[in-house]
């Protein structure tokens, strides 16, 4: 009876031990729970804004720190050109390309093409490991995070290091509920940047449009005058257009539009302003340019664009365009309106004159 008595309290006991264990594990996940729950709030408060920037700045700040892991790299992914472009991250002294091919990093392929993280315990022990550092991943763990929103590929996030020194499925499931929400973010701050550029951008040929054009000429014309700075503006043409879309079709008179918008872009300087000022009409503003400078960009896109050859069905043709340039003369130019009239009028001068030229207007040439 005694036997059966002490067996009976020792069962209780152990009984009554477990129950303290189990409640000591369950307020211990509670608590790391609330911790989660705090730092959560705490990253959608910094990253539940509209600018990429801002977003990249508060990762860099507050990310490691709220993962518990000593380094991280968010790379965007570019479907188009199939690279993966450099955003953020906090690796010391770290000066690599910013952007790259998708093919050129194994473990950021494997991601992307199969839709899902890849853990490694270990680097070193890991097929991503070719027998020498990567400055993505140091030593130990590390993850590689697509980021997705449905089914569409944002980028890429590279996880390195935990500040505990291990890294559990706890830590796991965290990380991603983060990292779902930190997709959300970039997602809404793309859709964000692609909207503000379509508002100021022509929806064909990618160039500023014509309402945006007339602001920065605006503002370009005030500071020229206040700092006495040359600013030159050109006006071009496509020659004989309607004749390009009569005869070969609305869609390749579109394709000419783009292929100039094309060269435009790319002779221009950083600080000039290409636009699309209606139909085929185009508009340069050239800051700190004098119109011998103009005069040399227009040329270098007429005669790019006269050496294009467009084919069709009907046959290949290439087309011309005519230049008017204009300089601001700040005695006899009182607002913008002015240095588009005579850029206007250099541009009819030089469709009398025969098309395919550029003839500077005002005081320096054509009247």
């Amino acid at each position: 009876m005694e036997n059966s008595l002490h067996s009976t309290e020792t069962a209780r006991a152990e009984e009554s031990e477990k129950v303290k264990q189990l409640l000591k594990r369950q307020n211990l996940l509670l608590g790391q729970s609330l911790i989660h729950i705090d730092h959560f709030l705490y990253l959608h408060k910094s990253i539940s804004r509209l600018n990429l920037e801002d977003i990249e700045e508060a990762l860099v700040q507050k990310l490691p720190g709220i993962l518990s892991i000593k380094y991280f790299s968010l790379f965007l992914f570019d479907k188009n050109k199939r690279t993966l472009k450099l955003a953020c991250h906090n690796h010391p002294g770290w000066n690599e390309a910013k952007e790259i091919p998708v093919s050129k990093s194994n473990v950021m392929n494997d991601a992307i093409l199969q839709g899902r993280y890849i853990l490694e315990p270990d680097f070193k022990k890991s097929k991503y490991f070719k027998g020498k550092s990567n400055p993505l991943f140091k030593n130990h763990f590390f993850v590689c995070i697509p980021l997705m929103i449905e089914n569409e590929i944002l980028g890429v996030i590279n996880l390195n290091e935990s500040k505990s020194g291990g890294f559990s499925v706890h830590d796991l499931d965290f990380v991603l509920n983060v990292i779902e929400f930190i997709s959300l973010s970039i997602s809404n701050a793309l859709l964000y940047q692609k909207t503000e550029m379509l508002s100021v951008t022509d929806g064909l040929t990618l160039l500023t449009n014509h309402q945006e054009m007339q602001e920065i000429l605006k503002s370009e014309f005030e500071r020229s005058k206040r700092y006495n700075f040359e600013l030159s503006v050109v006006m071009m043409d496509v020659d004989f257009f309607k004749k390009v879309n009569d005869t070969y079709g609305h869609q390749v008179g579109d394709q000419v539009l783009i292929a100039l918008g094309e060269i435009i872009s790319n002779i221009c300087r950083a600080n000039d302003t290409g636009a699309r000022y209606g139909g085929e009409e185009f508009f340069l503003i050239l800051p700190q340019a004098s119109h011998i400078n103009a005069k040399n960009i227009a040329e270098r896109i007429r005669e790019e664009i006269s050496q294009r050859v467009f084919e069709t069905d009907l046959g290949d043709f290439k087309v011309t365009i005519s230049c008017g340039v204009a300089q601001l003369d700040l005695e006899t130019m009182d607002a913008p309106a002015d240095l588009i009239h005579v850029a206007d009028r250099a541009l009819y001068r030089a469709k009398e004159g025969g098309r395919d030229q550029t003839v500077v207007g005002g005081d320096h040439g054509a009247v």
